[in-house]
């Protein structure tokens, strides 16, 4: 073996040991097993990994009537929390065709402190069946950066399925923008 064979084996060698180490090491600090940490009584923390995309930290609570018919009117409560500190919160909201919002605001700007709540409440009034949605978009704002998070929330009126048309083989859905065509594959 000369010298150089020599050299590579020393670093191959020295590099299984380190990742031996470090694999070892990470397994060794694996949760414990649920079961083994009941038969010995240990007290422990659970953590959940949940993996989500990246959005702002802020968190809607709202209230609405698991029901309603159309005419009917509600008061659409929305509880925003920002879960860090930034700028500004703005607010802007939109809606489909079958709801009426009694705001003439449909942008809001709230000062952003960490875990302060924002309340908006807004008089909506229902005027077709269906299945319609108010969109919310909330974005924090730092410094001129902006980092923004969607809700969406489904309000259904009476009976959905009145407020589609079928003709010649195709669903139509105009409150939501959807038209359902028959087809067909043929290969030759």
């Amino acid at each position: 073996m000369n010298k150089i064979e020599y050299l590579i084996m020393n670093k191959l060698l020295t590099l299984t040991a380190i990742v031996t180490t470090v694999l070892i090491s990470y397994g060794m600090s694996s949760p414990v097993d649920n079961q083994l940490q009941k038969k010995t009584n240990l007290h422990s923390t659970k953590h959940e990994q949940v993996t989500t995309k990246p959005h702002a930290g802020i968190e809607l609570n709202y209230n609405r009537p698991k029901k309603l018919q159309v005419g009917d009117s509600y008061d659409l409560v929305l509880n925003f929390k920002t879960r860090v500190s930034a700028d500004t919160l703005q607010i802007n909201i939109k809606h489909d065709d079958g709801l009426q919002l009694g705001v003439s605001q449909f942008d809001y700007q709230f000062a952003a402190f960490k875990n302060k709540k924002n309340k908006i409440t807004i008089p909506v009034t229902t005027l077709h069946d269906g299945q319609y949605y108010i969109d919310i978009s909330a974005a924090l704002i730092t410094n001129g950066v902006s980092q923004a998070r969607s809700f969406s929330i489904p309000v259904v009126v009476g009976d959905p399925s009145k407020n589609k048309k079928i003709n010649a083989g195709y669903i139509s859905v105009p409150s939501q923008g959807v038209i359902s065509m028959p087809a067909s594959e043929t290969t030759e």
